[in-house]
């Protein structure tokens, strides 16, 4: 029995020494709706990162979509930057909506299995 729990002490250090952190870094493009004016499509994409900037990290993870293959934690927003986009959808018919680009980063654990 001793032997045993020598062997599971020595395994699983051993697979501690090929785990580290890592931060990994990401980018996503959220839309407001549509706008009649760029003033007011400008507004509601920076409403919006206000808004992305106070959630709490569980929140931003899911906003975010943070997906890893261990734990994510960490979740930082690095730089964010507001653009309106003009389009139409009818003819004649302009309209704008902000495009919200946010930078951020997380921390997650690599394992190197070689």
């Amino acid at each position: 029995m001793k032997k045993l729990m020598t062997l599971v002490s020595a395994l699983l250090i051993s697979s501690s020494v090929f785990a580290s952190s890592q931060v990994v870094h990401s980018d996503k493009n959220f839309n407001t709706d549509a706008f009649a004016g760029k003033s007011a499509a400008y507004e509601a994409g920076f409403a919006y990162l206000d808004n992305l900037n106070n959630l709490s990290e569980t929140q931003l993870k899911h906003k975010l979509l943070v997906i890893s293959q261990s734990a994510a934690h960490d979740v930082k927003i690095n730089e964010s930057k507001v653009s309106v986009e003009e389009f139409a959808e009818v003819r004649g018919q302009i309209a704008y909506r902000a495009v919200i680009d946010v930078d951020y980063q997380f921390t997650t654990l690599r394992t190197d299995n070689r």
